[in-house]
């Protein structure tokens, strides 16, 4: 309900300027109007015969000239409403491929167990979530990883690129084959502090009590199943039914009941604006 109050003030702020905006410009093209007017009729009672022509075409170009301009601070002011809009939530930060970590985000983490963290934030919501797992009896499930920084994302996605080309493939194609699965650093939610992968990292845990669990329950306390099998071809990751993200509840749920991955969320939370 927060994130929707945010939403809703967000669209009201906007449609308030736009309209003082408009208001604003209208009155300045009557004003202008009004004044080359008034020179008009002043040059034509100077010169009715010689000035009639040349003030037509001067006042068709300043009002042509004003039009063009006020177009242009229309287009440059949404520009800049709609700008301060997309980032709606911390929660809903987009890192991939193609979206780097702001180079000066100020993240904050706190432990969850001796050798993990998670961001502050969120933290009390995974750590609930766990206790909701085992308290249902379903106890073959632990964290694998969270919080990475960026130079450790940097040692594991080396790593692998290492571990392809030992098995013979290129280092062009040693890189493209472990941006499949590992990002780039500062391209990663786990240096964001948000992610969270379960188990032993692989596909075997989509058979496990604790995957069926995450599916039914994981939205109650914001986690969303981060690259489903079905949506490859948006996120350009591959399915990781063990890679679960935190994006606040509100925003969990809809993205379950829509079946939505944080893309197309994103995408569309910011053309409803």
């Amino acid at each position: 309900m927060e994130e929707e109050r945010k939403i809703d003030k967000a669209k009201i702020i906007r449609r308030i300027m736009l309209f003082l905006l408009i208001i604003v410009l209208v009155i300045l093209i009557q004003k202008i109007i009004f004044k080359n007017k008034n020179q008009e009729t002043t040059s034509t009672m100077q010169n009715v015969t010689l000035g009639e022509n040349e003030n037509n075409i001067n006042k068709n170009k300043i009002e042509n000239e004003l039009i063009d301009k006020i177009t242009v601070v229309m287009k440059k002011e949404k520009m800049i409403i709609e700008e301060k809009e997309v980032v709606l939530d911390w929660s809903l930060l987009l890192v991939n491929t193609d979206n780097k970590m702001p180079d000066d985000y100020n993240i904050q983490v706190e432990s969850i167990d001796q050798h993990r963290s998670f961001d502050t934030r969120a933290a009390q919501y995974l750590t609930q979530m766990m206790e909701k797992i085992r308290y249902a009896g379903i106890s073959d499930i632990w964290i694998q990883s969270a919080y990475r920084t960026p130079k450790d994302q940097q040692t594991l996605f080396e790593n692998q690129v290492q571990a392809y080309i030992y098995q013979g493939y290129s280092e062009e194609t040693a890189r493209k084959l472990t941006e499949k699965t590992i990002n780039k650093p500062w391209h990663s939610e786990h240096n964001l502090g948000l992610a969270v992968d379960f188990n032993y990292v692989n596909r075997e845990f989509e058979n496990t009590d604790a995957f069926q669990w995450l599916q039914e329950n994981a939205q109650d306390y914001g986690f969303v199943l981060r690259y489903p099998e079905n949506k490859e071809d948006i996120t350009k990751v591959s399915y990781e039914p063990w890679h679960w993200r935190y994006v606040g509840i509100e925003h969990a749920k809809a993205m379950k009941s829509q079946d939505l991955c944080l893309e197309e969320y994103i995408e569309k939370i910011t053309n409803d604006y």
